[in-house]
Formats: C-alpha cells, structure tokens, sequence
C-alpha cells in the first residue's frame, strides 16, 4: 500500500508494507528491481531497517530525470529517524540500464556514510538497479 503525502517542500512515497529480511545483497535486488527498475526517471529509496534487518519502510523520497537525481542528505536522514530506524539501504534506479556507479554515485555513498556514522544510523549498502538487474557496493566491496 502507497501513500503520496504532500507537504510544502515536496512529496513521499511510503511502502510500509514491506514484508522481507535484508539480510541478503540477492532479495533486495529483486525487490528493488520490482519496485523501481522499470522506472522512467531516476528514483531514490531509503529502506529502513530494524536491528533484525527487517524492513520497516520503504520510502521513495526523490524523484527526478532520466539521468539524474537531486537527493538532500537531510532528507535521507530525515526518513530514517522518523521511522527509528537502526540502519539503512539507499537505492536509485538507472533508467539507461548501465549499471557502472558514477562518480557521483561514488561520492553520495561516501558523504551519506560519513554523515550515517556520525548520526549512529549506518548505511548498510546502496544499491544501483535496472529492469534486469542490479549493482550492490556491499557486494564489490565498496569501501
């Protein structure tokens, strides 16, 4: 079930029926590839967790163009301590369906899990996904 809330700065689509364990790179990349790799324009997710790694939320907070994304750090905490999160996934889809992290990719993973650290809300991974597949930085070892 869905929700569009919409408010003075914008907009968030919420999934809290979500009904999986993230303890596995392979079942978020499938449901990530249900939920957004069909997309048109770029989306990103921020999945919270609970300590067990089951997902509590599931909250698409930024919607932009075919190739590219404008994603607020406090947004993507903002989402995970309202839902008291213990940590999180971040996922965007690529609509060109190459699945190669940017280097802008690289540097929003880097600055998300600096700030992560410092509000005792670790990111987990990120995922990039497509139609038929996905691209987890847990998985190649991203440091």
């Amino acid at each position: 079930m869905s929700n569009i809330k919409v408010t003075d700065a914008g907009f968030q689509l919420r999934d809290v029926s979500v009904d999986f364990t993230a303890k596995s790179a392979v079942a978020v990349g499938q449901y990530l590839k249900q939920k957004i790799g069909r997309q048109l324009q770029e989306r990103l997710i921020v999945m919270s967790l609970n300590s067990q790694l089951d997902v509590i939320a599931s909250d698409t907070i930024a919607i932009g163009q075919i190739s590219s994304i404008v994603v607020s750090p406090r947004e993507v905490f903002q989402v995970a301590l309202l839902n008291n999160a213990s940590s999180i996934i971040i996922a965007h889809n690529h609509p060109s369906g190459h699945l190669t992290p940017s280097q802008d990719d690289i540097a929003l993973t880097k600055k998300l899990r600096e700030i992560g650290q410092l509000l005792q809300v670790p990111i987990n991974d990120h995922f990039i996904v497509s139609t038929d597949d996905y691209y987890s930085f847990a998985e190649n070892q991203f440091e």
